[in-house]
């Protein structure tokens, strides 16, 4: 099937998206495709590239905007070239309404693994239904991640992990900072001195301050003096591991186990000797699971 009738004398717009910096590599990827889509049907006439990394569920990339704004600047002489009809959109919401200025325009869009073109304000197409279905598959498959990874989070939350960055305990430091705070804030020390003798900003003070001092209203000085204890325990294993890539998994996985415990204290078991042991030991069976 060839296109070179169809969009003969038309300036190709490319356009390629990835939704995570992950991906940002595949881009280069992306556009080769389109390239080889281009010389595949004909189309000899060098491209103009837009690029980006967003999430397919922005209504407003800026980079497609940009091509959709060129695009219409040139009416009837451009046509947009993507991958898949997806990568304008993963809602045909959005992906609908930023088609409108070049169905106006008279810019058709061109998918290179459906080999589908859709229909201009001149040229009405039958399958023209098929691009709203593939947004609207994506927008699902969006949803259905979105959901999994928001019961997957509740769920572990409830067992005492808790996702985002581990607390810094500083390790690489001999003293445990964390200790001597408490030791200070017993002793009377004020924000400023404080914050100088632990080579602190004030507002890391303020914020683990606060922490104790919520520690304590929940728990008493019993429930300060525990915690406390498990971030020493914690400090030495990561003080005994290495550099490698195995050491850096372990000292996740411990981080991991003990999130919901070092974050709210109140709310969750304080780990035992033998239960740091086994995350240490057992590793692999408490990182975070790979999405397939």
């Amino acid at each position: 099937m060839t296109f070179k009738a169809e969009l003969k004398g038309r300036e190709p717009v490319l356009y390629a998206r990835v939704s995570t910096k992950d991906q940002r590599k595949t881009l280069k990827t992306q556009i080769e495709v389109l390239e080889k889509w281009l010389k595949a049907n004909g189309i000899t006439r060098k491209p103009k590239v837009f690029s980006e990394q967003i999430s397919g569920t922005s209504s407003e990339p800026p980079e497609l905007l940009k091509a959709i704004e060129y695009c219409v600047s040139k009416p009837s002489k451009t046509f947009l070239l993507v991958r898949d009809f997806q990568r304008i959109s993963r809602n045909w919401r959005y992906g609908g309404k930023n088609l409108v200025a070049l169905y106006e325009a008279d810019v058709p869009v061109v998918s290179a693994l459906k080999n589908q073109v859709s229909s201009t304000g001149k040229t009405i197409k039958d399958e023209d239904w098929l691009i709203g279905l593939f947004m609207s598959i994506g927008a699902q498959e969006v949803d259905q991640i979105t959901k999994r990874t928001e019961t997957g989070v509740a769920e572990a939350q409830k067992k005492g992990i808790f996702s985002g960055s581990p607390p810094n305990l500083y390790p690489e430091e001999e003293l445990n900072p964390l200790r001597e705070l408490e030791r200070l804030l017993r002793a009377g020390i004020g924000q400023n001195d404080a914050s100088r003798r632990l080579s602190k900003s004030t507002s890391w003070y303020r914020k683990r301050r606060d922490l104790l001092a919520k520690i304590r209203e929940r728990g008493g000085d019993e429930l300060v003096e525990t915690w406390l204890d498990v971030t020493d325990k914690i400090r030495t294993i990561q003080q005994g591991l290495g550099k490698s890539a195995q050491d850096k998994k372990k000292e996740r996985a411990v981080l991991r186990m003990t999130s919901g415990f070092l974050q709210q204290p109140f709310d969750f078991p304080a780990p035992t000797d033998a239960d740091l042991n086994e995350y240490v030991t057992n590793f692999k069976l408490y990182l975070p699971k790979r999405r397939k």
